[in-house]
């Protein structure tokens, strides 16, 4: 048996964090667990890093962006998927650099099955 894939969910709004931690919860290979903010995330991955984080961009303090910036820097999680409802969002060179493209961005409300797709593409990439 497989070790379940770490899913990190950070997002101000509680109704989304329950929907998507309620959807992942229907498969065995991940473990998921969430976050109200960057600043709550970020002392969550200090104890347990994860696999992949799903980020909203506009949170409260830091936000979404310089979160995956610090998590990346510290090598605290390997993998991010932007979740926004910020239609105008354009990918900023730091992210980029990061690895994350344009298919790594999720507009909400998210296609769930789009988002695990491309969360088990990630996943299961060389190096992942």
């Amino acid at each position: 048996m497989t070790t379940p894939a770490s899913l990190l969910i950070i997002d101000d709004e509680e109704r989304i964090r329950q929907l998507l931690l309620d959807f992942f919860d229907d498969y065995d290979e991940f473990s998921t667990r969430a976050c109200a903010s960057a600043e709550e995330a970020l002392t969550e991955l200090e104890r347990q890093p994860a696999d992949l984080s799903i980020v909203d961009l506009r949170l409260p303090g830091m936000n979404g962006q310089q979160f995956i910036e610090t998590a990346h820097a510290r090598g605290l999680c390997r993998h991010f998927l932007l979740h926004t409802g910020s239609t105008d969002f354009g990918l900023s060179p730091g992210l980029a650099a990061i690895g994350v493209g344009p298919a790594d961005i999720f507009l909400k409300p998210a296609d769930t099955d789009g988002l695990l797709a491309r969360l088990r593409t990630l996943l299961q990439s060389p190096g992942a």
